[in-house]
C-alpha cells in the first residue's frame, strides 16, 4: 500500500502493533512508553523491556495485562536481565527482596 507518515503517540502505537511483528522492544524514556506497550500486549506481542520507566510508572497495569493476554515480558535492560537470568529456574517464593543499586544514569 501507499506509504503513510505518522508521528507522535500514533506512530508509537502503530509501530508497537504491526501485525507481522511477534516481539516489540520498549525502549522509550519516561512514561511515553506505557500506552504503546499496553497496545502491543493487547495484540499479544512478546515485550522486550529495555527501560525501567514503563514498569515504574505503569507496573501494575502492564503486568496484569501481560498475565491476562498471556504475554511474556523479557527484560533486556542490563540490570533487569541479570536478575531475570539469576532467578530463571529458581523458586521465586524463596526470594524475600532484591536490592538493585543505582548503576546507571548520572550516578555512574
Amino acid at each position: 500500500g501507499p506509504t503513510k507518515l505518522v508521528g507522535g503517540k500514533e506512530a508509537l502505537i502503530a509501530a508497537a502493533t504491526i501485525q507481522e511483528a511477534t516481539m516489540v522492544v520498549t525502549a522509550i524514556v519516561g512514561a511515553a512508553g506505557i500506552e504503546p506497550t499496553v497496545e502491543a500486549i493487547k495484540k499479544r506481542k512478546t515485550i522486550g523491556l529495555a527501560n525501567k520507566e514503563t514498569l515504574v510508572a505503569g507496573g501494575p497495569l502492564i503486568t496484569s495485562l501481560a498475565k491476562e493476554y498471556g504475554v511474556q515480558i523479557l527484560p533486556i535492560d542490563s540490570e533487569h536481565s541479570a536478575i531475570f537470568q539469576c532467578l530463571e529456574g529458581q523458586n521465586r517464593e524463596n526470594v524475600d527482596s532484591l536490592i538493585v543499586t543505582a548503576s546507571g544514569g548520572p550516578l555512574r
